[in-house]
């Protein structure tokens, strides 16, 4: 049973990593559109990457997470 919950969860994880993925590209696109300036464009496209890498890195914390939940440990979570 914690096996199906941990896979549930960790389908919702990705599920909710893929809008912000796609949020962070269409942020992106918005921010490109609306400018003519190259170095805001830049920018764009810097920040556009920088969430990813978020969304990247806290989808893999909560799969871990889940990991732990199933395995029995629990984590410790720390205020950074």
């Amino acid at each position: 049973m914690a096996t199906i919950k941990a896979k549930v969860k960790d389908a919702a994880s990705s599920a909710k990593a893929g809008i912000d993925k796609a949020k962070a590209s269409a942020g992106e696109k918005v921010q490109k559109a609306t400018t003519t300036d190259p170095r805001k464009k830049r920018e764009a496209e810097e920040n556009k990457e920088d969430r990813l890498l978020k969304v990247d890195s806290d989808e893999r914390e909560e799969k871990g997470d889940h990991a732990a939940e199933r395995s029995g440990r629990r984590t410790i979570i720390t205020g950074t």
